[in-house]
């Protein structure tokens, strides 16, 4: 077996006695490959992908599962061979590749424990490991475990918890509708109440009913992938989400759609235990009431918050470098799933005067802490190359920062942190500092700008217009 990163050789020692003495290897199928060179690696074989369990990627009729990851790697500029990623491997994992960071250096491959957000291996994670592991069934999994840009996209709207919560149920299918039920063996009529016609799935309750059909067309809301039968469920709640990230939209348009779900279940629900129908309007005007009062209550509660924050920010603002050093703040704007994450960095003096700064897009990563740390380096790299010497480098993310300088050893993080470490050998002077969200707004801006931008990245060597309410209000607080 080979050997895992852990915290501590104690660590390492009880890792190795699980596995020599269980009587099956379950826990190994927690180990994921972290991949340096490739070398030691098989492409179809070897669990290397970042996922939950890890596995190989799915791979193209023609290709050797024998063959290493190296195949995949330009040699010299240590970067994923997109021809060879084309021929090789199926293009529903190319993100998942994509997502990888490959050290600048030859090293090579190790191995982190997965079931650890640090990949770090630890007695309490072995044991519920191997208790939460049947032996001849698949590990469960965390509802969406297998959908996290779902999950992550609907904590993050701007909606009432109770929202947030009825969707996160019908994303993982622990919502009451027939089907899930009968997976738990309570037996109920299986039948859609409205239609009487279709088996009660969650994707025909809320899309493909007739009646869900005719609410989604009442309220004037694009039908044709919503209520597509041959479209996922997930599918369809992506499209939602893209509906409410989409500025152009008013925003009661953007935010009605997840009160239509929640009337149509509220009318399933009437229909089933009361014997009462509700018309196709009563429930779309019952759901652009309860929309306008929403954000109506929203508004006022946003006000409050912004002024709460505009206060704390000049209070506690972007504080300036001392004389003759330069101070880098870099940020991410990450993204789960197949979606682009966008950096940004930007370099100031001790008069809080913009030198360069820099915006881009990219694949983005499986964790905020590895899109981040993607950031720091791409920061570090041009601040070097544009010729500063004694630099701050100030991130919003504190777990980085503590590992870059307790030289923590972190095995998901192993490789950005070497390449950080080599980095810093280059500046005469060169520190890592934590700030609150508040004090890293100009990169914060730029990261979120990145994902916009037509073109994949963008250099400044003085202050864009865009920046410049957010640079001043920065020299205006800063201390």
């Amino acid at each position: 077996m080979p050997q895992l990163a852990t915290r501590t050789a104690n660590s390492s020692q009880e890792l190795q006695v699980v596995f020599f003495t269980a009587k099956e290897d379950l826990l190994q199928r927690r180990i994921q490959i972290l991949i340096g060179n490739g070398k030691a690696t098989s492409i179809g074989n070897d669990p290397w992908l970042p996922t939950t369990p890890s596995r190989a990627p799915n791979l193209l009729p023609t290709t050797d599962p024998e063959l290493k990851v190296e195949a995949l790697i330009y040699p010299i500029l240590h970067q994923w061979n997109e021809d060879k990623l084309q021929s090789l491997i199926q293009p529903e994992d190319h993100h998942l590749i994509r997502k990888i960071f490959l050290p600048l250096k030859d090293e090579p491959d190790s191995h982190l424990w997965s079931p650890t957000k640090d990949g770090n291996y630890s007695v309490k994670s072995g044991y519920w490991t191997a208790t939460n592991m049947a032996i001849n069934d698949e590990t469960p999994q965390p509802p969406l475990a297998h959908s996290p840009d779902i999950a992550a996209s609907i904590w993050k709207l701007s909606i009432t918890p109770k929202l947030k919560h009825f969707l996160w149920r019908v994303a993982s299918k622990a919502i009451g509708t027939a089907e899930n039920l009968r997976r738990r063996n309570i037996n109920v009529n299986p039948y859609c109440s409205h239609c009487c016609n279709v088996l009660e799935t969650c994707d025909h309750t809320f899309f493909t009913c007739p009646y869900a059909v005719s609410v989604w067309r009442a309220a004037g809301l694009p039908i044709n992938q919503l209520c597509d039968p041959d479209t996922t469920i997930e599918d369809k709640l992506r499209q939602l989400f893209k509906i409410n990230n989409d500025g152009h939209i008013n925003r009661s348009t953007r935010f009605l759609p997840f009160w239509i779900m929640w009337r149509l279940w509220k009318g399933r629900n009437n229909l089933v235990f009361n014997r009462k129908a509700i018309t196709t309007m009563e429930t779309v005007n019952q759901a652009a009431t309860d929309t306008k009062e929403w954000l109506d209550n929203a508004q006022k509660s946003d006000l409050t918050t912004r002024t709460a924050q505009v206060t704390k920010a000049r209070r506690e603002g972007w504080s300036k470098p001392p004389p003759g050093i330069m101070k880098c703040n870099y940020d991410v704007s990450h993204h789960d799933g197949n979606r682009a994450s966008g950096l940004g960095w930007i370099i100031r003096d001790s008069t809080g005067a913009v030198l360069d700064c820099g915006m881009g897009k990219f694949q983005g990563r499986i964790t905020t802490e590895e899109a981040e740390c993607t950031s720091l380096i791409w920061a570090l790299q041009a601040a070097w190359g544009l010729g500063y010497r004694m630099v701050e480098f100030e991130g919003d993310n504190q777990n980085i920062n503590r590992a870059i300088n307790e030289m923590r050893p972190t095995p998901r993080l192993h490789h950005y942190l070497e390449t950080i470490w080599a980095w810093r050998q280059h500046f005469t002077l060169v520190s890592f500092k934590f700030k609150p969200r508040e004090q890293n707004t100009c990169a914060d801006i730029l990261a979120k700008k990145a994902i916009t931008c037509n073109n994949d990245w963008a250099l400044y060597r003085s202050c864009p217009f865009f920046l410049f309410a957010a640079v001043n209000n920065d020299i205006g607080s800063g201390n």
